[in-house]
């Protein structure tokens, strides 16, 4: 099974880019550090709930879309 931060980082990337917001952009629309971000792109850790519900607000979705695991064909 795929670990959650990864799927989280991949997640997190297509959303941005739907979304058209980079890094920084998310940093500041979401009050969420800019290290932090970072951090989650790479994969090294992932957000608390509370934090997650930041960025899918910033990023115009929910918290569910941030850790939705691909489907295995």
């Amino acid at each position: 099974m795929t670990e959650f931060k990864q799927v989280l980082r991949k997640r997190l990337r297509v959303l941005m880019a739907e979304a058209d917001m980079n890094a920084e952009q998310l940093s500041a629309k979401s009050g969420v550090s800019i290290d932090a971000v970072r951090q989650y792109l790479r994969g090294e850790t992932a957000p608390l709930l509370e934090t997650a519900c930041k960025l899918a607000e910033a990023l115009g979705c929910t918290p569910n879309d941030l850790c939705a695991f691909p489907k295995e064909g």
